[in-house]
């Protein structure tokens, strides 16, 4: 199953507003060879937002050619777009998608409820639903996930991480749906905890660090991979402070993987980030 273990969500590398490809293809090799269950390809840290049609449909051929089973973000402002997208997925060997509720007009529930049941009727692959009420505005109710996970295409929930995610899981427990988690600082607890997947925006960009804590925690050593993760506390804390997203491309470019952020967005300051880049 597609939806299981850790995911790692890389950048889509721009230079001057364009899909800097000869980076993006160093980026899937290294990303490829990680060890990771399954890559995340735009995602929210992927900038699938700043990105075009062409230029989303370049991105998907360009992860065409990994090993590693890949998930494709396919969120759009109209279901018809999403479809779309999940179309071209198909076509390039991705073995799942994810979407989120990404509209300019908030949604109501009975149009959440249609974008996502239409996007698992028209798609060839299994679809997981990412409840992101920070990003999108708009939270999923219980409610609607459970109607959701009643269709036979709808295999997995992404949800955002809390400190304890119990109550989550049990409320989940009786329904046929995978439950994920993003948030990285709180997703070692949730694994743990009986989480199906890790949706990780840091280990699409240091996997080095990840893998070993998922590795851990597949062997049932919990306090290996806690200490693993604790770590990395520093870098969870300035994801929080000023959003994954701005961190991980600013760690790419410490890695060699150039890129930029869209505009208007500007790159942080960042110090001492390079004692985390594996030699």
């Amino acid at each position: 199953m597609i939806f299981k273990g850790l995911s790692g969500f890389p950048i889509t590398p721009l230079k001057n507003g364009d899909v800097d490809v000869k980076v993006l293809r160093n980026i899937c090799h290294h990303i490829d060879n990680a060890g990771l269950d399954s890559i995340g390809v735009l995602g929210s840290t992927g900038s699938f937002a700043y990105l075009n049609t062409q230029q989303r449909n370049l991105v998907m051929e360009c992860w065409s050619t990994v090993r590693t089973p890949w998930i494709a973000g396919v969120s759009a402002t109209t279901t018809q777009a999403a479809i779309d997208a999940a179309t071209i997925a198909y076509q390039n060997g991705a073995q799942g998608i994810i979407a989120n509720a990404f509209a300019y007009v908030p949604l109501s529930a009975v149009e959440l409820k249609r974008y996502f049941l239409e996007l698992a009727e028209a798609s060839p692959l299994p679809l997981c639903v990412y409840d992101n009420p920070v990003t999108t505005g708009q939270g999923l109710s219980h409610a609607l996930i459970c109607e959701l996970a009643e269709h036979e295409n709808i295999a997995a929930v992404k949800m955002f991480a809390q400190p304890n995610n119990q109550q989550q899981h049990q409320a989940l427990q009786t329904r046929d749906i995978a439950p994920g988690y993003a948030v990285d600082a709180n997703c070692c607890e949730a694994m743990i905890g009986g989480a199906s997947a890790w949706y990780s925006t840091l280990a699409g960009t240091l996997p080095e660090y990840l893998v070993p804590v998922m590795k851990a925690i597949k062997e049932g050593d919990r306090e290996y991979a806690r200490q693993l993760n604790k770590k990395l506390a520093p870098l969870y804390a300035l994801m929080k402070q000023h959003s994954g997203y701005r961190l991980v491309h600013a760690l790419a470019n410490q890695r060699g993987w150039d890129c930029e952020l869209p505009s208007p967005l500007v790159m942080p300051e960042f110090k001492a980030l390079a004692g985390f880049i594996p030699k």
